[in-house]
């Protein structure tokens, strides 16, 4: 018997700001932009998206530290191309602030379940969590403006 909620939890509509260079970051709409179900209370979403805020903002401080020095006091500032009037870059730093945080709150969901569905779960969610913090990198690599190419000594 799976006892998964659907029911999605009332998040409110507050901001959390991610400093003077980045966009501030919608919890509302994290909750419509990514599948949550009822277990994300709004302490665990703010707590996830503040520490992937924080994540993706050190990721990109040389950058920015770069784009300060000329000339732009933001990152709506820096010329990029549009899509649906918005600044590619402000989507992808959203892009990687939602990905980290749902790839916290999903690596955290799977602990919540010990029955024999609950680990099939756990692994099929493995891939997910993955593929979660992948797109998060290279969503920062597309912000410096580098390749997808991301190699690690094993």
């Amino acid at each position: 018997m799976d006892f998964t909620s659907d029911k999605t939890t009332d998040i409110p509509d507050e901001t959390l700001s991610s400093g003077d260079f980045f966009p501030d970051i919608s919890l509302r709409n994290y909750q419509q932009s990514m599948l949550t179900d009822g277990k994300v209370t709004t302490e665990r979403l703010r707590h996830a998206l503040v520490n992937a805020i924080t994540e993706v903002n050190r990721e990109l401080a040389g950058w920015k530290q770069s784009q300060i020095a000329a000339g732009f006091a933001s990152l709506e500032a820096v010329p990029a191309d549009h899509i649906n009037n918005d600044s590619e870059l402000m989507l992808l730093y959203r892009r990687a602030v939602y990905s980290g945080a749902k790839a916290t709150l999903t690596e955290r969901y799977r602990d919540t379940d010990t029955t024999d569905s609950g680990e099939k779960k756990a692994a099929a969610l493995s891939e997910t969590v993955d593929d979660l913090w992948r797109d998060m990198q290279w969503a920062i690599q597309r912000i410096k403006g580098e390749s997808h190419n991301i190699c690690e000594l094993i």
